[in-house]
């Protein structure tokens, strides 16, 4: 696990990338990872930038955040949420805000939910290129769950299941 001293921060590029402060885990080498988290033609959303932020800020955690030894979020899964958000954003552009977690293994939690409805959909995000959902509601499509292959591709006909999920939360 790597280790983040409290005084390091990502630092914010001219070119919309972020740099990785360097590690200070005695045991590994010196390592500086630069992670663009925004894409060139990025969708219009009015939350899109906050959840960017709220990535970054995952990436600053300190080790065992949590108080229960729960992994920092690393910068491949930091770009494979961001990249997943803005997927998901060209497929329900009006799609509300989700709420945005770190998980105790190091993941990230995308999560949305429809009060009205009681219905709520939670995508996780533990391995780059890779993110398992479940959604959970009423009538016909109680419960389902799968994975979505992000990898940079566009969302896949495997994904479909998922988009025809989607709209059930968009912003009113």
């Amino acid at each position: 696990m790597s280790e983040l001293a409290s005084d390091q921060q990502l630092t914010a590029r001219s070119d919309g990338s972020l740099t990785w402060p360097s590690l200070t885990t005695p045991s590994r080498a010196l390592l500086t990872d630069t992670v663009s988290l925004q894409p060139a033609s990025a969708p219009a959303s009015t939350w899109r930038n906050n959840v960017l932020q709220q990535l970054r800020q995952l990436g600053s955690l300190a080790p065992n955040w949590d108080g229960e030894g729960g992994l920092v979020p690393k910068v491949d899964i930091l770009n494979s949420a961001a990249g997943l958000v803005d997927e998901i954003l060209r497929h329900a552009p009006s799609l509300a805000e989700p709420y945005v977690r770190p998980t105790p293994d190091g993941g990230i939690l995308l999560a949305w939910q429809n009060e009205s409805s009681g219905e709520d959909i939670e995508v996780e995000l533990e391995t780059p290129g890779i993110a398992t959902f479940v959604y959970s509601g009423s009538g016909k499509a109680g419960f389902v769950q799968g994975i979505i292959c992000h990898d940079g591709r566009p969302l896949q006909e495997d994904d479909l299941i998922f988009l025809k999920l989607l709209p059930r939360f968009i912003s009113l």
